[in-house]
This record gives structure tokens, C-alpha cells and sequence, in this order.
């Protein structure tokens, strides 16, 4: 059993923007060198998530109305009120309330996704790709590969 760990860094442009990292992921599968196994994406930020989906705009574009209705930035949330909050505090967060962020990311599940390897390749469907999701406002990011396998 071989374990290999690739991690790249990103700028997001923010506000539910949605980038393509297949190619990237595929990379990484092929530099382990592992036939078979799985390969596990994962974002360590909790405004950001990995998902598999398909990457087509009208798809995106429907996604984000979506979840704009069902999570509103301009509505109040207690992770933005500073009279209130008393944990987790960052001071560049207090500029930038980024409650609703962080819900849309609990709705959305998990960080990352787990993809079969087959062949040293990943086993996804026709029009499947690997999509890193910035659900708060821009700046660096970084996503994980790991893939476990023979």
C-alpha cells in the first residue's frame, strides 16, 4: 500500500466562484504512481468545499441562485455580530462578515470528495469534473490530494 500528498495553492476570486481542478487532481494521481486505490481532494478551509459536479454555466450560474436564496448574504447572522461573537476571532474577518460562508459550506457537506483510481487514472463519469468552491471572499486557498492505493 503507497501513500502520496500533494498540496496547491490558489487565489480565489470570491463570491461563490467555482474553479475546475480536475486536471490538476489527475496530475497528482499520475506523479503517485498508484494503479489503484482512491484518491481523496480535500479543502482545509471551512468557506470553501471540493465537489464533483459538472462544470458547465448554466449549471453553475443556476447553483449559485440557489444557494443565494437559500443562504442571503444581507441577512443578519450572529457569526457577523461583534457585540456578540467571542470565539474563533480573526481580525480581518470583522471587516467582512462571512456568516453566510460558512452556512452554505454546512450545506454543502464534507470538504472534499473521494474519487476511485483505476489504471492511474480517476474514475469519473462523462461530464464528472473536480471543483474547488470559494464561498467567501477572495484571496489564498489551497487544496490537498492524497491517494492511497497499490
Amino acid at each position: 500500500m503507497k501513500v502520496f500528498q500533494h498540496e496547491r495553492q490558489l487565489r480565489t476570486s470570491g463570491g461563490l466562484a467555482v474553479r475546475d481542478i480536475t486536471d490538476e487532481v489527475a496530475e497528482a494521481v499520475r506523479d503517485s504512481g498508484i494503479a489503484d486505490g482512491i484518491a481523496c481532494v480535500y479543502s482545509p478551509h471551512t468557506t470553501c468545499c471540493v465537489r464533483v459536479n459538472e462544470f458547465e454555466s448554466g449549471f453553475l450560474e443556476d447553483f449559485a441562485g440557489m444557494l443565494k436564496r437559500l443562504v442571503p448574504s444581507e441577512t443578519y447572522y450572529a457569526h457577523d455580530d461583534w457585540d456578540r461573537r467571542t470565539e474563533n476571532i480573526c481580525p480581518e474577518d470583522m471587516d467582512f462578515g462571512n456568516g453566510h460562508a460558512h452556512c452554505m459550506a454546512m450545506l454543502l457537506g464534507t470538504a472534499g470528495e473521494s474519487v476511485p483510481v483505476r489504471d492511474g487514472e480517476l474514475c469519473l463519469g462523462t461530464w464528472q469534473r473536480v471543483l474547488f468552491l470559494e464561498l467567501d471572499r477572495e484571496r489564498e486557498r489551497r487544496w490537498i490530494v492524497q491517494v492511497v492505493g497499490n
